[in-house]
C-alpha cells in the first residue's frame, strides 16, 4: 500500500522542513485567500492561513448561548482534574482538527485547526489553514501563540487522537507542545456516558440534532471526506472545495462549546433540568456514584423510577439504587427495593432479601420465605443446566440451615 509519504511525493509536495525557513506556495486561479476570508501569519518558519471570526455575546448554536457561563464542577471532578483546579469558561479553548487521516503514526498531521474562545464580545472562532506540509512548523508556532493565556483545553475524541497528535508533531518539528500544562477536558466519552442509554449515536454532529436541536447547512462536508478532499487540493492547488471543510470545522468548535455548556449546567442541575429524560438520568446517577456523591445519586435514581423506565432499565436501576443504600447500611430501604425486584420475578432480588433478612435484619421467617420466592424464580429462569444445578444446590443449602435456625427460636 502506498504510504503518505509517497502520496504526498508524488503530488510534488517537499516532506520535512529542514531546508525550508519561509515555504513558497504557488498561488493558482483559487487560492484560498481568495475562497477564505482570512489573512496570512508570518512567522519565522513561515506563513499560515488563519481565519477569525466573531459571533456576537447572545449569539446560540442551536438552543445554547456559548457566552453564559456554566456550571462546570461536576464535569471537573468526572475529568478527574486537582480538586485545587477552578475551571474557568474563559480560560478554555475548544480545540478540533482536520487531519491527513484517521490512522495516527508519524504519517498523520493536521491541516486545519480549528479554536474556540469565550470573549468579552462573544465567541471567537480561529481556524488555522496549511497550505503545504512544509508549512507545518509555521501552523505550529502560530498554534502556540494563540493559546497563550489560557489553561483548559476541550475536545470531542481529544485525548485519543488530537491532542496526541499535535504532541507527536511538535516533537517531529522540535517544537515544546503547548499542552504539556493544560488541564483537559474530552468531551465524548463523557457524552457516551450520558446518552448511552438512549441515543443510538454519540457522535457529534447527531448530538447536534438531539441534545442542541441543530441542523447543519448544505455546505456541510462528511468528515469521512475531508483527507481526500485535502490530497486533492495539494494536487490541484484548487482551494475551492475548502469552503465546506472549514465550515464542517467551525461547526464542530462552536457545537463543542455548546455541548459543553447544555452539560455542565445539566450535571450540576440535573434535578432542575427540564424536560430531562429518564435514561439519561440513571446515567447522570451511576457518573454521581463516580464522583462519591451518592446522596445526588439516590435522589436521581428515585425520580427516573418515577418518570418511568422500560422494564431492563427499571429493573437494571432498582439494582443500583439498593446497592447503594446496602453501601450506606440503610437496610429497610435496601429491602425495599428488593423486595420490588422479587415481585418482578428478579432472582437476584429474591436472593438478596433473603440475605438481608438472615444477616441484617434477623427476620429468619422473611429469610425463608424469600429463600422460597427464589426457589419459585429460578423454576421459571432461562439458563443453562449447569447454572440452574448450582443456584438450586445454594438455594438449597441457604434454606435448610434457616430452617434449623427458625428451629432454635
Amino acid at each position: 500500500m502506498e504510504s503518505l509519504a509517497d502520496r504526498l511525493k508524488s503530488l510534488g509536495v517537499q516532506i520535512g522542513t529542514s531546508n525550508l525557513l519561509k515555504p513558497a506556495v504557488q498561488d493558482t486561479e483559487y487560492p484560498i485567500q481568495d475562497v477564505v476570508d482570512g489573512y496570512f501569519d508570518e512567522t519565522p518558519l513561515g506563513q499560515t492561513f488563519v481565519f477569525e471570526k466573531m459571533y456576537p455575546a447572545d449569539y446560540r448554536q442551536g438552543e445554547i448561548e456559548l457566552t453564559q457561563s456554566p456550571d462546570l464542577s461536576v464535569i471537573s471532578a468526572w475529568a478527574k482534574l486537582d480538586p485545587e483546579v477552578h475551571l474557568e469558561w474563559k480560560k478554555m479553548v475548544f480545540l478540533d482538527t482536520e487531519t491527513s487521516g484517521l490512522a495516527g503514526g508519524s504519517g498523520s498531521f493536521a491541516f486545519l485547526i480549528g479554536l474556540g474562545f469565550i470573549m468579552p464580545e462573544g465567541f471567537r472562532l480561529i481556524q488555522l489553514f496549511m497550505r503545504d506540509p512544509a508549512e507545518e512548523g509555521a501552523l505550529l508556532a502560530t498554534l502556540g501563540r494563540f493559546l497563550v493565556g489560557y489553561d483548559t483545553v476541550v475536545t470531542f475524541n481529544g485525548k485519543t487522537f488530537d491532542i496526541p497528535l499535535l504532541n507527536n508533531r511538535h516533537v517531529l518539528n522540535k517544537q515544546s507542545s503547548p499542552f504539556s500544562t493544560f488541564n483537559h477536558i474530552d468531551m465524548l466519552p463523557m457524552a457516551r456516558r450520558i446518552w448511552r442509554n438512549r441515543l443510538p449515536s454519540r457522535a457529534l454532529k447527531d448530538l447536534e440534532v438531539d441534545i442542541l436541536h441543530l441542523t447543519r447547512s448544505e455546505d456541510e462536508v462528511p468528515g469521512w471526506m475531508i483527507p481526500d478532499m485535502y490530497f486533492d487540493f495539494l494536487r490541484t492547488r484548487d482551494a475551492r472545495p475548502m469552503a465546506g471543510i472549514f465550515y464542517h470545522n467551525g461547526m464542530d468548535i462552536l457545537s463543542l462549546a455548546a455541548l459543553t455548556a447544555s452539560t455542565g449546567e445539566l450535571l450540576a442541575s440535573p434535578l432542575q433540568a427540564e424536560n430531562v429524560a429518564a435514561l439519561d438520568l440513571i446515567a447522570i446517577a451511576k457518573l454521581y456514584e463516580d464522583i462519591k456523591q451518592p446522596q445526588v445519586a439516590l435522589q436521581l435514581y428515585e425520580r427516573s423510577l418515577q418518570y418511568g423506565l422500560p422494564e431492563d432499565f427499571y429493573i437494571q436501576t432498582l439494582q443500583r439504587y439498593a446497592i447503594l443504600y446496602r453501601r450506606q447500611g440503610n437496610w429497610p430501604e435496601a429491602l425495599r427495593l428488593w423486595t420490588q425486584l422479587a415481585e418482578l420475578n428478579n432472582f437476584e432480588g429474591a436472593v438478596d432479601a433473603a440475605k438481608c433478612c438472615e444477616h441484617q435484619l434477623r427476620d429468619i421467617k422473611q429469610a425463608i420465605a424469600w429463600t422460597e420466592k427464589a426457589g419459585l424464580i429460578l423454576d421459571k429462569m432461562q439458563c443453562s443446566v449447569t447454572l440452574r444445578k448450582l443456584m438450586k444446590k445454594d438455594l438449597a443449602t441457604r434454606h435448610a440451615r434457616l430452617i434449623k435456625l427458625a428451629e432454635k427460636l
